[in-house]
């Protein structure tokens, strides 16, 4: 079983869904048997999905063919600028895991695997990007990561170097508790799904619009449809503002109509955030920017220009077109939709309603009317042209009572707040200091760690947390010379035999090593008192030559911290060790030595004015992150 990864479009997702139950079991990969999984799966999920809007594609999958003899079940979504589309993603396929004990699933988007991205601060230092294809699995509700063999050992049960979809899926089977991943590891993927379902409906933005009767109809219908008019408008090209000038389809009539439309935060951050004035060949007219009713207005005109947009990007239908969508009304006749009903049912998603009742009637159309989409996005068609499709056939179809749209603007509930769309500097520091904050206390003790650890060709060569702590290997080339030399006279020396006479006695070999190296110790000694009294000297000089300066007056000494200031640098008290002297001209007061650090290590960060450079990039390997505060 082989798998062809290919470079995805930006911002889109990718997701597979293997059955363990088919690897390696004929019966089990059949296309009949995973389109039972893959309408079982949709009927799971599928109230979680009933109220959720998509930015652009939905949640979808197909049964795809990795090889001529294995199948799995494939999903593509792009989710565009919203980033909460692919999270919402993540929380159903972990969902899906859970439900399904048989279903492994792998999951990537246009960065590679972006689980681990978001996991890296707590990742096994092993794994990387050129290691990790086929190791990074969502199974039984929980991520999983198959480790690489340590020892000949391990190779018995793992598989060794990049991983056949085979072996992976084989070893994720037989040892779950073994690549199951540490709770640690899993937690910031956690902190992304957890706020799921809840999320969805906090998520949402309600706003009023001044609409024309049809697009109030259709939005009254089908509410999901605010998404591709909104992404229509914002991807807007020249072509698609000449349509915009003749409004062919939605022409604003002698009365428009207040609505609460629902949009995501994300739809409405897009929408009001264009600048959009209407051609006046249009017939918009739009009240001055003060008015009270401006935005309402604004927002109207231009989520009309989307549904404009879309229709008329709605080719000419073909006799093909033609006939598919009449068999796409015929969902009652696929075998399929059978297959999806008896899976709702086994879910109890008719909630125990008689066949016939109100609610069930209303159950059973949403159900239908969820299934007919799906077999829309079969197609191989673009979604605005789906998408356009759909509300051109919806404008011809939906009625609309102008009396009662005028009664129901008495009725509106208020719309939401959007101060969310402005996000000060205190609340951009808040949600920084959430991931890892730090202040000077804590910058102290990193700095000394740092100071003390070596630097190599790579860097500075911090020793991992999470490997066991071994002796390093202590080489003097001095000695290894001697032992070889002495091996070499024993083996066979100059003339090639060793004679009594050229044998040393192991007490004399003892006594004149230790002379040897005591005469060693004093010569080293004495080489270093010798140094240490020119570097004194040097210092001397130094100092005598800047007293004439005022550079002592440029450090922070102890005592001179005001409370204040003592509270936001480091703890008070003994908070620091002992200052590092006094400077010439300074009356003999001690300089704080880490207080003056970390004041220059802040004011460099500052100066870097959030852009990366070498103070963030120190703080960054001394694992400290610094606030604009």
């Amino acid at each position: 079983m082989t798998e062809n990864r290919s470079s995805l479009p930006d911002n889109s997702v990718e997701y597979h869904i293997y059955s363990l139950k088919a690897v390696g079991d004929r019966n089990f990969s059949k296309k009949s048997y995973f389109e039972e999984i893959r309408f079982s799966i949709l009927a799971k999920i599928h109230p979680f999905l009933k109220e959720y809007v998509w930015q652009e594609d939905a949640f979808n999958l197909a049964v795809h063919e990795l090889d001529a003899r294995s199948l799995c079940l494939r999903g593509l979504t792009r989710f565009g600028d919203n980033i909460d589309d692919e999270w919402f993603l993540v929380f159903l396929l972990f969902l899906i895991s859970k439900e399904f004990s048989e279903c492994a699933i792998r999951v990537n988007d246009s960065d590679s695997e972006f689980l681990l991205i978001e996991a890296a601060e707590t990742l096994p230092p092993w794994i990387k990007p050129e290691n990790s294809n086929n190791r990074v699995f969502i199974y039984q509700g929980a991520l999983h990561i198959i480790p690489i063999a340590q020892h000949p050992g391990h190779i018995t049960w793992l598989p060794a170097g990049e991983p056949d979809l085979v072996d992976a899926l084989l070893a994720l089977q037989r040892f779950p508790s073994i690549t199951r991943v540490k709770p640690s590891v899993e937690a910031p993927i956690r902190k992304r799904i957890d706020k799921y379902p809840g999320y969805i409906w906090s998520n949402f933005h309600h706003a009023h619009c001044y609409l024309p009767a049809s697009v109030a109809a259709i939005l009254q219908q089908e509410p999901k449809l605010v998404a591709p008019a909104v992404q229509a408008f914002y991807c807007r090209d020249p072509i698609d503002l000449k349509a915009c000038r003749v409004m062919k389809h939605f022409p604003p009539s002698s009365r428009l109509f207040k609505r609460r439309v629902r949009f995501t935060r994300c739809l409405y951050a897009q929408l009001v955030q264009q600048q959009f004035r209407p051609d006046k060949r249009s017939g918009w007219t739009l009240p001055p920017p003060m008015d009270p009713q401006f935005k309402a207005n604004s927002l109207g005109c231009k989520l009309t220009c989307g549904f404009e947009i879309l229709v008329s990007r709605v080719r000419t239908k073909t006799a093909e077109n033609q006939q598919d969508g009449a068999e796409e009304l015929d969902v009652e006749g696929d075998p399929r939709w059978r297959m999806f009903l008896t899976s709702l049912q086994k879910n109890d998603y008719f909630k125990g309603e008689l066949d016939g009742s109100k609610l069930y009637r209303e159950l059973f159309r949403e159900a239908k009317s969820y299934f007919a989409r799906i077999r829309r996005d079969e197609t191989n068609a673009k979604l605005d042209w789906n998408r356009g499709s759909e509300v051109l056939d919806l404008l011809k179809s939906v009625s609309w009572d102008e009396e009662k749209l005028k009664d129901d603007e008495t009725r509106l509930e208020t719309e939401d707040d959007d101060s969310w769309l402005q996000v000060s500097e205190e609340e951009v520091d808040r949600l920084l200091a959430g991931y890892q904050g730090s202040n000077g206390a804590a910058i102290v003790p990193s700095l000394d760690k740092f100071l003390q650890t070596v630097s190599g060709l790579d860097g500075v060569e911090f020793p991992s947390e999470d490997k066991e702590e071994t002796d390093p290997v202590q080489f003097d080339p001095d000695k290894f010379m001697e032992s070889v030399t002495r091996m070499l006279r024993q083996l066979g020396g100059e003339d090639g035999d060793r004679g009594d006479g050229d044998e040393l006695d192991e007490d004399d070999s003892e006594m004149s090593s230790c002379s040897s190296e005591s005469s060693v110790d004093d010569d080293e000694r004495a080489e270093l008192d010798k140094e240490a009294a020119e570097f004194a000297d040097y210092m001397k000089a130094m100092d005598e030559e800047l007293a004439s300066t005022t550079l002592a007056k440029s450090f922070v000494r102890e005592g001179e911290l005001s409370d204040e200031e003592d509270d936001a640098g480091r703890p008070s008290g003994d908070g620091g060790p002992p200052g590092g002297g006094g400077l010439p001209g300074d009356g003999g007061q001690p300089v704080d030595v880490d207080l003056n650090a970390v004041k220059n290590i802040l004011e460099s960060y500052r100066s870097q004015q959030g852009i990366a450079g070498p103070v963030s990039n120190i703080l960054k390997s001394m694992e400290q992150r610094a606030t604009s505060q």
